[in-house]
C-alpha cells in the first residue's frame, strides 16, 4: 500500500512538470533559452531540494565533485613538480654542480607566473582576488554567490603556480576551488542565500578535508573560518560534505597522515610553561608573516603602476624573484613538505630552519603578492614549525629531563603559529590532532594554539584575510551576522517621525508637548537646522519640579554631551550603542555641516537587525 501511495506521487509529479511544459510551449513567446530556464525552475520546485533529506543529497554532490576535483589537483601539482625539480636539491651541492640546470631552475617559477599572468589577462581578465578573502567577501557581501567559473580557473592558475615551484600552498587554493563548487551548484539549482553559503561552506570543508585527510578539521574549517555559524543545520550538511570529499581523497590517495611524525607525549606538567612561551613566540611570528607579506604585495603594486608594467608580467618577476630564492633553499618551494616531515622527525639543520623561518614569508609574497596563486596555509605551518624546531632544540638542551625531543615543539609550533595567522585555533587544533592522530600531544597543541591567537590578535587587528576586506572598506565581525550588520548603513532605519524644536523656543512649549504626546526625547537644532542636542525627562524635571520655567528657552535646558551617529555610520555602530547605554533615540546628523537628517530608534534598529537575519537564515529560519 504504501509503494502504491510513492507511485503515485511520483506519477502526479511527473503529470505536473509535463503540465507545465505544455503550457509554457504552448503559450511562451520567447526564445528558447528562457523556455528551457523556465522549464527548469520549474522542476527544480517540483524536486523540492531546499528540504532537508534532499538538501543533504545535494551536499553529497557537492563533496563528490570536489573530492574528485582535489585528487586531480593533488596529481596534478605533483606530476608538473616532479618533472620539473627532481633531485633538486640545494646550490652548491654535488648533486647540482651542473651550471645549465642551476641557470634554469629561477626560469621555472618564473615561467609559471607568467603563464599565470597570461590567463588571467586573456580567460579571467581580472586581476585575482585573494583567495580566502575572496570567499569570505562571497559569503559577507553576495549572498555566497561565486562566479560559476572561478573553481576551474582557480584550479588552473594554482596548479600551474604551485607546481612550477611557486611559494603558495596547496591547501587554501583546494578550499577556495570547493566552496566555488559549492557556490556553483546552489546557482544552478536556485538556492537561496542561506543555502547557497551552506552549500559554499560545504564545498571549502570538503576541499580541505580531501587535501589534509581531516574530516573534523575541514568542517571546522568551514564554519570557524568560513562562515562563523555553527548552527545545526549549517553543520550537519557540511560535515556530510567532508565526509565524502575525505573518502573520494583516500580512495585514490590512499589513507595515509600528511605529516610523518613519531608519537610524543607530554613528558612533564611543567612542560606547558615552554609551551605557552612557544604559543607566544607564534603569535609574534604570525603577526611578523603577516605584515611581510602585504608589505611585499604594496611593493609590487608600488612597482607595477610607478613603471607601468602590464598586470600580465607582474607574476612572472615574482616567480622570478621566488626561484633567485628558492634555488638556494629548496625547501621554500611550495610543492614539498620534505622540510617539516624532517623538522618533526628533529632531523632539520640549524641553517635550513633559520632560513625557511625568515624566507618562507617572502617567497610566498613573491609568488601571491605580485598576482600569482596560492594559500597561506602551507607557508605558515612551514615557519611555525621551524620555529617549534629551533626552540624545541634549545629548551631540550638545556632542560633535558622535562622536554620532549624537538619534533614535539616543531608539531606544536607549526598549529600555534598557523592558529596566530588563521585566528582560528579550533580548526588547527583539530586538524593536527587527525593528521597526527596522538591525543597526548593535543593538550600542548590547545595550550600553545590559544596563545598564540590571543597575542596575534593583541599585537595586531588584522588576520590574513581581514586585512584585505577592511582595506576594502569592508568591516568584518565575528561570523556573518556581525559582518551583515556592519555592512548596512543607518540610513536604512532612519526616520524623520521625531518632535524637534529650534533652540529658541520656549521651554513652556516643550512642556506642553511633553504633556500632550507620548515622547520624552526632543531634538533641539538651531534655524538652520544644525543639531545642538536632547532634552529629555532628565533635563525637564527640575523645571516641573519647582514649577519654574518662564522666560526659559531650549537652549538653557538643552544637553549637548550627546553619542552621534553620521550618514556613514553602520548599524552594528548603532546595535552597539543601544546595547551599553540607555538611549532609545539616537540623532544622525551630516558630516559636513552637522545638520540633523533623522534618528534611528532603538525598537526600529534592532527589529530590522533581527529581519535581516531571518533572510540570511542565520537564526535557523531558511527563506528558501
Amino acid at each position: 500500500m504504501k509503494d502504491f501511495r510513492e507511485n503515485s506521487r511520483l506519477r502526479r509529479r511527473l503529470h505536473v512538470w509535463g503540465q507545465l511544459i505544455l503550457r509554457k510551449g504552448k503559450t511562451y513567446q520567447g526564445v528558447s533559452q528562457e523556455l528551457v530556464r523556465m522549464t527548469w525552475v520549474s522542476f527544480l520546485a517540483q524536486l523540492n531540494l531546499t528540504q532537508d533529506l534532499p538538501f543533504l543529497l545535494v551536499a553529497v554532490l557537492v563533496g563528490l565533485l570536489t573530492g574528485y576535483v582535489a585528487v586531480v589537483f593533488h596529481e596534478a601539482i605533483r606530476t608538473i613538480s616532479s618533472l620539473l625539480f627532481e633531485g633538486t636539491t640545494a646550490i652548491g651541492l654535488p648533486s647540482l654542480n651542473n651550471y645549465p640546470r642551476i641557470l634554469l631552475l629561477p626560469l621555472i617559477p618564473a615561467v609559471g607566473g607568467l603563464v599565470v599572468g597570461i590567463y588571467n589577462a586573456l580567460v579571467i581578465k581580472a586581476k585575482p582576488e585573494h583567495g580566502l578573502a575572496s570567499v569570505i567577501k562571497a559569503v559577507a557581501q553576495n549572498d555566497g554567490k561565486i562566479p560559476k567559473k572561478n573553481w576551474l580557473h582557480k584550479t588552473i592558475t594554482s596548479v600551474v603556480s604551485i607546481g612550477t615551484g611557486g611559494g603558495g600552498g596547496r591547501e587554501a587554493p583546494i578550499a577556495h576551488v570547493g566552496a566555488a563548487i559549492g557556490s556553483t551548484v546552489a546557482q544552478l539549482l536556485k538556492f537561496s542565500p542561506a543555502r547557497t553559503r551552506t552549500l559554499l561552506g560545504c564545498g571549502a570543508a570538503a576541499g580541505l578535508s580531501a587535501v589534509f585527510n581531516a574530516p573534523i578539521g575541514g568542517v571546522m574549517f568551514a564554519v570557524e573560518v568560513i562562515l562563523g555559524d555553527f548552527s545545526v543545520k549549517t553543520f550537519s550538511p557540511i560535515v556530510v560534505a567532508a565526509v565524502v570529499g575525505t573518502v573520494i581523497s583516500r580512495s585514490f590517495l590512499g589513507n595515509y597522515p600528511t605529516f610523518h611524525v613519531q608519537e610524543y607525549t607530554l613528558v612533564s606538567n611543567s612542560e606547558l610553561v615552554l609551551y605557552f612561551i612557544l604559543g607566544a613566540l607564534a603569535g609574534l611570528s604570525a603577526v611578523l608573516f603577516i605584515r611581510t607579506f602585504y608589505f611585499i604585495e604594496e611593493l609590487f603594486n608600488k612597482f607595477e603602476k610607478r613603471f607601468h608594467v602590464p598586470a600580465w608580467a607582474m607574476p612572472a618577476i615574482g616567480g622570478l624573484l621566488c626561484g633567485l630564492v628558492s634555488m638556494w633553499v629548496p625547501e621554500l618551494y611550495g610543492f614539498s613538505y620534505d622540510v617539516i616531515n624532517r623538522a618533526l622527525a628533529g632531523n632539520e639543520s640549524w641553517e635550513n630552519m633559520i632560513a625557511v623561518y625568515l624566507l618562507k614569508p617572502v617567497v610566498a609574497a613573491f609568488t601571491v603578492g605580485s598576482g600569482g596563486s596560492g594559500g597561506m596555509f602551507a607557508p605558515s605551518m612551514k615557519m611555525g614549525a621551524m620555529l617549534g624546531g629551533m626552540f624545541g632544540h634549545v629548551v631540550n638542551n638545556l632542560f633535558p629531563g622535562i622536554t620532549a625531543t624537538s619534533g614535539a615543539y616543531a608539531l606544536v609550533g607549526m598549529g600555534a603559529l598557523t592558529a596566530g595567522i588563521m585566528r582560528a585555533p579550533l580548526t588547527v587544533i583539530l586538524i593536527l590532532f587527525e593528521v597526527t592522530g596522538q591525543y597526548e600531544i593535543v593538550l600542548p597543541i590547545m595550550f600553545a594554539a590559544v596563545t598564540s591567537t590571543v597575542i596575534a590578535r593583541l599585537v595586531y587587528p588584522h588576520t590574513m584575510e581581514t586585512y584585505v576586506l577592511e582595506k576594502e572598506g569592508i568591516r568584518m565581525g565575528f561570523g556573518i551576522a556581525l559582518t551583515i550588520a556592519g555592512n548596512i548603513s543607518v540610513r536604512n532605519v532612519m526616520t524623520n517621525n521625531y518632535i524637534g524644536f529650534k533652540n529658541s523656543t520656549n521651554v513652556e512649549e516643550i512642556i506642553a508637548a511633553f504633556h500632550n504626546t507620548l515622547e520624552s526625547n526632543f531634538f533641539i537644532t538651531t534655524e538652520d537646522n544644525r543639531f545642538i542636542g536632547i532634552i529629555g525627562l532628565e533635563e525637564m524635571r527640575v523645571p516641573l519640579k519647582e514649577g519654574f520655567f518662564t522666560g526659559l528657552i531650549a537652549e538653557d535646558l538643552v544637553k549637548r554631551n550627546v553619542t552621534l551617529l553620521f550618514e556613514s555610520s553602520k548599524l552594528d555602530e548603532a546595535l552597539k550603542i543601544f546595547e551599553l547605554s540607555d538611549y532609545t533615540y539616537l540623532p544622525v546628523i551630516s558630516s559636513e555641516n552637522n545638520q540633523l537628517l533623522g534618528v534611528i530608534k532603538q525598537e526600529d534598529t534592532f527589529a530590522y537587525y533581527r529581519k535581516q537575519m531571518n533572510l540570511i537564515g542565520t537564526d535557523g529560519t531558511d527563506m528558501a
